[in-house]
């Protein structure tokens, strides 16, 4: 009771002091517990969002036997699982394409969907659709009205490939609709879009039997981020031992298997970002708030360790001495933990209320976000500042315990020097400041090299340059262009095109520049499976076929400038591509395959030449709108590279055939896709928006992606503020630090004014120990900066250059980031200008005062 008064009494009379201890923890608190709490928050409430967009399911089975549902549900852990008949597509004459499900009210809760108008259908033949599919119609309010739409249905017979096709009556009694974002997700950047669905009350006998195939959706008790594919391959193993479960679930084409796509990409994402936190960001959290408390608490240490002279001297004994001190951590830990909490609490609230994520959900109104504070991270948080706090007290306190009381009272720290020059005075003084206090040296540079690297690295532009190089080689078109014109994703082939006399209008705009018409469709090419690479039928070869052919998926382009082609030509003549005779078209043909798993091309055809002839197929319709499969025959005339491949808009996983457009229209009839990309200079921005506008009026159906419109905006990233929240510690760190060395120099400092030394060098001294801190600090740093882009410069040589063939310009010399110079030119201002405004209490020193000052 008596160390608890006395310990209370002297936090009472050194307010001061007891106050930046507890500020001292409270912050620590805070960066640690705020950062956790703000990272799991945004996380799993992006995790809640996807299924909120995607659908109340973990994954999806597609089968052609009801047997290997019934297989599913036997499995342990799988639960809600819910089936409906696939019909194929649905595709209205003025609409766009949709899946054709049969209807199961329990499998549309699932994939979270609502109706929006309308009822649920009753009675055969009734549908409900998604409200996107008519949004463009003609049709007007579509509700309660009878249409005629195809149903197509795509499938196998012993591995050959045909089309079920035919034209229905249908009633539409019901809207219905998912969230906004579903929508929106990826289709505004041009890279795909939202599947959408019908659903249809049917009897069984409407298509035949041998065409059914069954979706189901399920869900798989206990996914997280953390074991989505050790989950998903126990799923898999268990559902059919045969296969190689070990394949990630995102690439496996056997089991049918597969997870719900937008769930998936949010847990990896989670996971990545918790383990690049952990690996990065959280440890250096960690570090700046152990530094914060050592830093702080040096302020008081000096006393206290006086004060244990003092409680020595007096009759306490070691024990209880012990016991004064953990009652003073306790009662200081206990205010700064709750205060911590609260601004923990505070800050992941207003950080979420800040920042935008960049990622595949955006999540816009935080109102609604509930914060996830797990007792583990708080416990985590806690126990961290409190095993720093003890480490920083105790062990001096210990130390302090083995030595004579009326050492420690009258312990001075010692210095030499000659005073026959003020100038190598100050130098020897600098370096005894630095040097004989190393952890506080230390600490001062770590922080400010720690704040230094995530500041640097989190707005580093210097391998910009690069990284716009490797942009080039992207499939990923808004890397490459500000403009392009695409069909909506669901829009059939058969939709108006971008005509010529546009295109013309398009080129001839000043400004305008890297114009390229893409035009493709899908073909499949049949040929002895003896022709087909190994590794090709390992990944995609129909292994359940008695048919001795197999069917290979190809893009089949069309192009009006084949001189364009000149650069891929690995054999042939290019201008044969406008020689066609008798009953063959000549082609090009790039025949790789992108292998994913070892992210290289690979061939198709094995030992393809020139003068082969190759048979094929493609998709088309006639004049009643059904589709079919028209028969062709190709002659090989030119053989490209992968590189085409490579520079590919629309695809760049499949082999790629290449005809002149001449043929190309006449052999699709217009059943194609056509894609227009462009560049242009800022000036011509407005003539081109009215040109397109127009474009789209004649044709509801295409998508027009203006860069101007998604340009990436400076965004507040949880990083950013993790970045800036350490580099205040570590400006406030070196305050404090300047700031003590006066403090606990003062008698150190009368002395030298005593014998001689003047006002001015002890100022200099003062301002220079401040830029010392700064400058190492800073070097640090861009150092440590400089070796990881060094790095991974020399992994662009030896992986993209080197093996990938890749043709980017690396600088002859390498030089630090500017932002770099930027920060340490920051950082050093601060330290002059604190260094400055600290050196003027110098002046106010009382030297009498000051030498007896203990």
């Amino acid at each position: 009771m008596f160390e608890f008064k006395l310990a209370l009494k002297y936090l009472m009379k050194n307010k001061k002091e007891s106050v930046l201890i507890i500020a001292c923890i409270a912050v620590a608190i805070t960066l640690i517990l705020g950062v956790d709490i703000g990272s799991n928050s945004i996380q799993l409430n992006q995790i809640d969002m996807a299924r909120e967009i995607a659908g109340y399911y973990d994954g999806t089975l597609k089968t052609n036997s009801k047997g290997n549902i019934e297989k599913l549900k036997q499995i342990n852990g799988v639960y809600n699982v819910n089936t409906v008949k696939d019909l194929g597509n649905f595709i209205p004459k003025d609409g766009l394409i949709s899946k054709l499900y049969t209807y199961n009210e329990n499998y549309l809760k699932a994939l979270n969907y609502k109706l929006v108008s309308g009822r649920l259908p009753k009675n055969e033949g009734e549908i409900v659709v998604d409200k996107k599919i008519f949004e463009k119609s003609n049709e007007g309010n579509i509700l309660n009205k009878s249409i005629y739409a195809t149903n197509k249905i795509d499938y196998k017979v012993n591995g050959e490939e045909k089309i079920y096709s035919k034209k229905n009556k249908y009633k539409v009694v019901g809207v219905i609709s998912k969230e906004e974002q579903y929508y929106t997700t990826g289709n505004e950047e041009a890279m795909g879009g939202a599947e959408l669905f019908t659903f249809i009350k049917i009897n069984e006998n409407s298509i035949p039997k041998k065409l059914l195939n069954y979706d189901t959706v399920f869900n798989l008790k206990g996914v997280n981020p953390e074991n989505i594919d050790v989950k998903f391959s126990k799923l898999r193993e268990d559902y059919n031992p045969k296969l190689d479960s070990s394949v990630d679930i995102r690439q496996d084409t056997r089991s049918g298997i597969s997870s719900n796509e937008y769930l998936d990409s949010t847990l990896r994402h989670f996971k990545d970002q918790q383990d690049n936190n952990q690996v990065q960001s959280k440890i250096f959290v960690i570090v700046i708030a152990a530094f914060t408390i050592v830093n702080f608490f040096n302020i008081i240490l000096t006393k206290l360790i006086t004060q244990i002279g003092y409680l020595r001297v007096i009759g306490m004994s070691n024990k209880k001495v012990i016991k004064f001190y953990l009652i003073q951590i306790s009662i200081l830990f206990s205010v700064g933990s709750i205060i911590g909490f609260i601004s923990s609490i505070i800050f992941a609230r207003y950080a979420m209320s800040t920042i935008v994520t960049l990622k595949m959900f955006d999540i816009s109104d935080f109102s609604k976000i509930k914060l996830n504070i797990p007792y583990f991270i708080v416990f985590k948080a806690l126990a961290i500042v409190l095993f720093i706090l003890l480490i920083t007290v105790v062990i001096p306190v210990l130390k302090s315990l083995r030595k004579y009381p009326i050492d420690i009272i009258n312990n001075t720290d010692k210095i030499r020097y000659k005073t026959k020059y003020n100038k190598k005075i100050i130098k020897t003084l600098l370096k005894n400041n630095l040097l004989r206090n190393k952890i506080k040296t230390l600490v001062s540079i770590v922080v400010i090299s720690f704040s230094g690297i995530m500041v640097i690295d989190g707005f580093d532009t210097n391998l910009n340059y690069i990284h716009k190089q490797i942009d080039q080689y992207s499939s990923y078109s808004p890397h490459k262009y500000n403009y392009f014109i695409r069909p909506d994703f669901n829009a059939t082939e058969n939709i108006e095109k971008v005509s010529d006399t546009d295109i013309s209008k398009i080129k001839s705009i000043d400004g305008v520049k890297d114009l390229k018409v893409q035009n493709n469709a899908k073909g499949i090419l049949i040929t002895e499976k003896g022709k087909v690479s190994k590794i090709y039928m390992d990944e995609y070869g129909d292994t359940g076929s008695s048919l001795n052919t197999q069917d290979v998926d190809f893009v089949i382009e069309g192009m009006k400038d084949i001189d364009k082609l000149n650069e891929f030509v690995k054999e042939g003549d290019i201008k044969s591509l406008n020689d066609s005779t008798g009953d063959y078209i000549n082609i090009a043909v790039c025949n790789n395959f992108y292998y994913i798993q070892d992210a290289i091309y690979k061939p198709v055809v094995k030992d393809l030449k020139l003068g082969d002839i190759l048979n094929f197929k493609i998709k088309t319709t006639n004049t009643d709108g059904n589709y079919y499969h028209k028969d062709l025959k190709f002659r090989v005339s030119v053989i490209l590279d992968d590189y085409y491949s490579r520079k590919s808009e629309t695809n760049f996983v499949d082999p790629i055939v290449l005809m002149n457009f001449d043929n190309f229209n006449k052999i699709t009839n217009g059943f194609y896709n056509q894609e227009v990309f462009f560049n242009s200079k800022e000036e011509s921005y407005k003539t081109i928006n009215k040109l397109l506008e127009n474009i789209q009026e004649k044709n509801k159906y295409l998508h027009v992606y203006d860069g101007q419109d998604h340009k990436l905006e400076f965004r507040i990233t949880f990083p950013m503020i993790i970045s800036l929240l350490v580099f205040v510690s570590a400006l406030f760190n070196m305050y404090m630090t300047i700031s003590l060395n006066i403090s606990n120099n003062l008698r150190e400092f009368s002395i030298l004014r005593a014998i001689g030394l003047n006002k001015k060098s002890l100022k200099k001294l003062v301002v220079w120990e401040s830029i010392s801190y700064a400058l190492l600090g800073s070097l640090l740093a861009t150092i440590v900066i400089s070796i990881k882009q060094l790095k991974y410069i020399k992994y662009i040589k030896e992986v993209f250059i080197k093996q990938a063939g890749m043709d980017i310009k690396i600088k002859s010399i390498y030089m630090p980031p500017k932002e770099a110079i930027i920060f340490m030119v920051i950082i050093i201002l601060f330290a002059f200008l604190v260094g400055y405004i600290k050196a003027k209490s110098i002046d106010k020193i009382n030297i009498i005062d000051g030498i007896n000052e203990n």
